[in-house]
């Protein structure tokens, strides 16, 4: 049985007047007239406890992408601070709060940034104030240092003004009439294509391999559109606005096309995008139903899995790949006593080598907490632990032992006495191709990001039983719902918050390099 927390989105060529291309009404303030009741004090209050709880992270307290799990992401977070914004809709490229919202309900797909369309409505506005007010403030902090700097009383007087000036959206952009989808519009679509485009994201809309640079120095790729990466989505009004006010602070400019070139634009590049590519890297939160059996399956293989509720969880690389982990299926089961945890993933070499070019080794993570609101990058919290249930393919204890049953090498002669050298006979003996997986876990208890290095191990508490076989691995993690010291409570009739995580180590993933999921809720079922 499927539960599957990923939305498909079929993609059709409609015409535009089927779709929703103006932009909402908002209110003066900027937000939705059914929200007007709360001030923009408390939401700017509101938004600022949300920061903390889960951006302060990535993003830093102030908004700086300076937070402490910022060194591990690759695209880095968004400084915040120098009042750029990619996704906008507006003349002067300043986003609106909507635009803000659609970025926090969305996410940032090819990104370590998840969507958050399970806050609440009124969450989301307040995120976006928020995230508006940092902006503001480090504008303004900018400008006040450099009229210090040069003795420039009249900006140094007038940077806040400046500041929300400059964080103040103009006009909206709106969508233009329809285009007829036919062969004659596609074809000059791609003619436009191919005179402005091209250039950085090929004849093909494959993208060229050389990253460009953005305006903070770091690098960036021209979207392939034919892998369905798409940050702010691909409707036909999300495009217009990608054309015509670029993406502020990156590579991509503003490009101002007559009507029909523009229209035929669209079209040509929807017509690039694969069905049902764009939502699939969107992340959402699911409901997953524990079900009680009379008995836990420990096999990965064991048919009674098929019965098992199962959700689809969409994956973020930390430190973006193309050869990253971008989605994994989470099943559960449970008799009373224990409670048997099922992880899905494809992995094209199934990584269990003594001999490999790395280090590295495939690996899963489960984490798991009792609180039912928990910060969602966060790893837990001084005061607020979580559990995490770590797997390697390969350990280094299993390792260890492996190598002991190597006496010689290849062709190695035996000597008869201490430091005696002989000629090179054949002597063959056969050297371990591939292990066995590993079939132990270890329960790790953190409390923040920082803490997961110094934190100590416990292994016989959680038991796994791994396969790899077609392409994909499949691991099954087991634990008594008694709970022992420092773990999270797990009794049928409860619900515990519950995300994963994925290493390639074929990809090189080790340590804080690894494909990870948002939170979903694991309901235990009585």
């Amino acid at each position: 049985m499927r539960t599957s927390s990923a939305v498909a989105l079929v993609l059709t060529l409609v015409p535009w007047s089927a779709l929703a291309c103006r932009v909402p009404a908002e209110s003066p303030s900027g937000i939705p007239e059914e929200l007007t009741e709360r001030t923009s004090a408390d939401r700017v209050a509101r938004g600022a406890q949300l920061f903390a709880d889960h951006c302060a992270v990535c993003h830093g307290s102030q908004g700086r992408a300076d937070g402490p799990a910022a060194r591990f992401l690759f695209p880095p977070a968004r400084d915040f601070t120098r009042g750029r914004f990619e996704l906008v809709s507006s003349t002067n490229g300043v986003p609106f709060d909507r635009d803000l919202v659609a970025t926090l309900r969305r996410g940032v797909p090819g990104s370590a940034m998840p969507g958050w369309s399970w806050l609440a409505e009124p969450d989301l506005w307040a995120l976006a104030a928020h995230v508006r007010a940092l902006a503001i403030a480090g504008v303004e902090a900018d400008l006040t240092a450099r009229a210090r700097s040069s003795g420039d009383e009249l900006l140094l007087a007038d940077a806040a003004s400046i500041a929300r000036e400059r964080l103040t959206p103009e006009r909206p952009l709106y969508a233009r009439g329809a285009a007829p989808l036919d062969a004659p519009t596609l074809a000059h679509g791609r003619r436009v294509f191919l005179e402005h485009c091209a250039q950085c994201h090929a004849a093909d809309g494959t993208g060229e391999p050389a990253p460009l640079v953005d305006e903070d120095g770091t690098m960036n790729w021209a979207r392939d559109f034919t892998a369905g990466f798409f940050e702010g989505g691909d409707s036909p009004a999300e495009l217009t606005w990608r054309i015509r006010a670029g993406m502020p602070g990156t590579a991509m400019p503003p490009t101002a096309l007559v009507a029909e070139d523009e229209a035929a634009l669209i079209a040509f590049v929807r017509s690039l995008i694969p069905a049902g590519t764009a939502q699939r890297l969107v992340h959402t939160r699911a409901t997953l139903r524990g079900q009680r059996t009379a008995r836990v399956p420990l096999d990965p293989d064991d048919p009674a899995w098929n019965a098992a509720d199962e959700v689809d969880v969409v994956l973020a690389p930390l430190w973006w790949s193309d050869e990253a982990v971008l989605g994994a299926s989470l099943s559960a089961v449970h008799d009373g006593e224990t409670l048997a945890l099922r992880l899905r993933w494809p992995d094209e070499t199934g990584d269990v080598r003594l001999f490999s070019e790395g280090t590295t080794t495939d690996a899963a993570a489960l984490q798991l907490s009792g609180e039912p609101r928990v910060a969602l990058f966060g790893m837990g919290a001084p005061g607020h632990p979580t559990n995490l249930w770590h797997w390697q393919a390969l350990r280094v204890e299993d390792a260890s032992a492996a190598l002991e049953l190597l006496d010689l090498a290849p062709h190695a002669a035996r000597p008869t006495q201490p430091g005696e050298v002989r000629p090179d006979v054949p002597l063959y003996r056969r050297l371990l191709g591939r292990l066995e997986p590993s079939s132990d876990a270890a329960r790790i208890t953190v409390e923040g990001v920082s803490s997961v290095g110094s934190a100590p191990r416990f292994p016989g508490e959680v038991a796994a039983h791994a396969r790899w076989h077609a392409g994909e691995w499949s691991v099954v993690f087991s634990r008594a719902l008694a709970p022992g010291t420092d773990q999270v409570p797990l009794r049928p009739g409860s619900t515990v918050q519950i995300a994963c995580a994925v290493w390639n180590g074929a990809a090189g993933d080790d340590g804080a390099k690894k494909s990870i999921s948002i939170w979903q809720e694991l309901v235990l079922e009585p």
